[in-house]
């Protein structure tokens, strides 16, 4: 019987406001670590999302070590690069143009600073999130694959690799979710492997005539920093002979057959819920929070205020655009869900750029610039009420307690 194959992607990515010591400790605990499982393991191959945004990071903070040992690393092809908004953005809630330029602007920094090793062959969005736009995206990019969460193809066998129908066939990579959770000790997994060992029992279980393959996602900061000594675990995954560990572009060596599939809106935070509510992207767009309503409004006044400079050949027209930019990260919207996520220092930090990148437009109407002032304030005021008030904690309870999550569990999972 022929090995299970197992496609995993390990996913650096880091938001721009990171505070330099903790990102130091990311590096130390979980970056450098985990990629020194590939420099001691010559024949092991991944794919990995670093998008643009996080390299320059890296550098600019100092950590320009983890760049040059990837660069070593996809020299010796053992790195299977992706294609991804530079700021991490949601596609499905954006623009073309915006998303475009995004791609763009992270494939430059790559050929920057991986030159001729950066050859990206899969599109890696955000969240996993797949909307209409998402496969003709892939393919005005000439990506030859899109990782996909397996709630956008449904219940299907994993012997052949899906296509999409309406984007020229581009190849639609499903992972696993449960499988995932368990490999970062996520706190929302059905089963906790105690030890490497148990983690492949619980791979290989999906091994049946029915299941040729396998993908997941890892976030790297989880192996080391979040949950220490937790490299080991996939040290192990990637030596163990009961499990072929490939890159997702070399599952086409491997995977000839292929099926056309109509893919459905989702993402790996898309639940039951969002479905009955006909809003794959609730986490990002509820229409119930206040606080996102307001972002929201801020970001497309931003946008608006920001193209109409453009055209007009304003000079502080690239700076806002970068500004706007980086408040374009879907995790600036996620961090204030309380499902069950809440950090509002995102949001806060969003709304600064955003207010600013309208502020320093000198063809923005006075009109403007103080809407965009206002509403910033907004922010800042609805959020310092929902944390004193206690409806915070109460909507992650709320949440937390409807999907059979202790509050106890999770909270213990964000230290």
């Amino acid at each position: 019987m022929a090995q299970l194959l197992w496609a995993n992607l390990i996913d650096m990515y880091q938001p721009p406001g990171i505070d330099r010591s903790e990102l130091e400790k990311i590096v130390t605990r979980s970056y450098l670590p985990v990629l020194k499982i590939f420099e001691q393991s010559p024949k092991s191959s991944f794919t990995l999302n670093l998008p643009g945004s996080t390299v320059e990071l890296l550098i600019k903070t100092g950590f320009g070590q983890v760049v040059r040992k990837l660069r070593d690393l996809a020299e010796q092809g053992q790195v299977d690069f992706t294609a991804t908004p530079k700021y991490q953005l949601l596609i499905p809630l954006q623009e073309d143009d915006d998303i475009d330029r995004q791609i763009e602007a992270h494939n430059k920094i790559c050929n920057r600073y991986f030159g001729i090793y950066y050859k990206p062959r899969g599109l890696y969005s955000p969240y996993l999130a797949f909307g209409t736009n998402s496969g003709k995206i892939g393919a005005r990019f000439s990506m030859k694959w899109i990782l996909i969460d397996e709630s956008v193809i449904g219940s299907r066998d994993s012997t052949a690799l899906f296509m999409d129908k309406g984007a020229g066939g581009i190849l639609l990579m499903p992972v696993n979710r449960e499988i995932t959770w368990q490999l970062n000790g996520s706190f929302r997994a059905r089963k906790a492997p105690r030890s490497a060992s148990d983690m492949v029992k619980n791979i290989t279980s999906k091994f049946s005539n029915n299941t040729r393959y396998l993908i997941t996602v890892s976030e790297a900061r989880n192996f080391g920093h979040r949950i220490p000594g937790r490299q080991n675990l996939l040290r192990a995954l990637y030596q163990d002979r009961r499990i072929k560990s490939v890159s997702v572009s070399q599952l086409q060596r491997y995977i000839k057959h292929k099926e056309f599939i109509k893919p459905i809106e989702s993402s790996s935070e898309t639940f039951n819920s969002d479905a009955k509510r006909k809003n794959p992207f609730y986490l990002w767009e509820n229409d119930k929070n206040a606080i996102q309503q307001s972002l929201w409004k801020l970001y497309k006044m931003a946008v608006n205020e920001i193209k109409n400079a453009g055209g007009k050949g304003d000079p502080q027209y690239v700076r806002a655009r970068e500004m706007m930019d980086m408040a374009s990260a879907a995790i600036n919207w996620d961090q204030i869900s309380c499902r069950p996520w809440w950090n509002s220092s995102f949001a806060l930090k969003a709304a600064d750029d955003l207010a600013i990148a309208v502020f320093v437009i000198l063809s923005s109407t006075p009109k403007a610039k103080e809407a965009a002032i206002q509403l910033r304030q907004k922010i800042y005021d609805q959020i310092s009420q929902y944390e004193r008030s206690g409806e915070m904690k109460k909507a992650q309870q709320g949440y937390l307690k409807s999907n059979n999550i202790a509050f106890d569990r999770f909270y213990k999972d964000r230290i």
